[in-house]
């Protein structure tokens, strides 16, 4: 894949702490245009909880019709228990949101990873670790994190969306 003269050239920004991953989340969600996919073992290192960020997940959908999240965890179980505020937005935007539960093979992965729209990510290779990369304009790695996910995707099953007991 060559790339484009218009396009930025690609960035990598090594990642060595939990907040420096939230920070690359928070500047990945502003670079997204058409969908966000994220495979994490229960989503708690990103913090989706947190208002603001929940705010900017929200923004990125309501931006354009047809904006997409995946979300592929190992466990559901936190979602459900924990996250109230995801909960109302996978319920607000369930055409939008899709949420599955790894099995197979995909039960085994041990790392995490963010990608927005095949060309921005951010990875770590261990999720019990916070060392990873932030990786900008670079479709090249982007497609090849796109077919890990699909990989990931193809080995898991739907889940309940996260919801909270009661009326």
């Amino acid at each position: 894949m060559t790339q484009d003269d218009s396009s930025p050239p690609p960035e990598r920004v090594v990642i060595d702490t939990r907040r420096e991953y939230q920070e690359a989340f928070d500047a990945l969600l502003a670079l997204a245009t058409r969908e966000i996919r994220i495979f994490d073992p229960d989503l708690a290192q990103l913090a989706l909880e947190a208002p603001e960020r929940l705010d900017r997940v929200g923004a990125f959908l309501r931006r354009t019709r047809g904006n997409r999240l995946f979300i592929a965890v190992h466990d559901p179980a936190p979602l459900a228990q924990r996250s109230p505020r995801l909960a109302r937005l996978v319920a607000l935007f369930s055409d939008d949101i899709a949420v599955h539960r790894t099995t197979g093979e995909a039960e085994r992965a041990q790392d995490c990873f963010v990608l927005a729209d095949r060309e921005h990510f951010v990875r770590r290779a261990v999720a019990a670790h916070p060392r990873g990369v932030f990786a900008r304009h670079d479709p090249h790695e982007g497609t090849l994190m796109r077919e890990r996910f699909d990989q990931i995707w193809e080995s898991s099953e739907p889940t309940a969306p996260p919801t909270t007991l009661g009326l």
